[in-house]
């Protein structure tokens, strides 16, 4: 469907443009002392830090699941109802983290 594809899109573009500035800041300047853990906490907790931390994790997650449920399709592993299946489970995950996030 469009709306899986566009979400599939998306998620690549997060985690391309992203997920490098995260290994780096957690990978490599918190060890190092380079950033300070308070400022990183303090951030999360900011309306903008939660924002961050949703689309960092929904986006992935929405495109780890499609890119399994039509590997399998590739692999000719058809699972019933497969589409709910992958996409009810990334649904799922998106209303925990929802939930999760806005706790903060």
């Amino acid at each position: 469907s469009v709306s899986a594809f566009l979400l599939n899109r998306s998620s690549d573009l997060v985690s391309a443009i992203f997920f490098p500035v995260v290994i780096l800041i957690i990978g490599l300047l918190l060890p190092f002392g380079l950033v300070d853990a308070h400022n990183l906490i303090t951030f999360a907790y900011s309306w903008i830090g939660k924002l961050v931390i949703l689309v960092l994790t929904i986006f992935p997650m929405w495109c780890g699941l499609h890119r399994i449920h039509h590997g399998m399709h590739d692999l000719k592993v058809h699972v019933p109802a497969g589409g709910f299946i992958f996409y009810g489970l990334a649904t799922i995950y998106t209303v925990w983290v929802l939930f999760a996030v806005t706790s903060l």
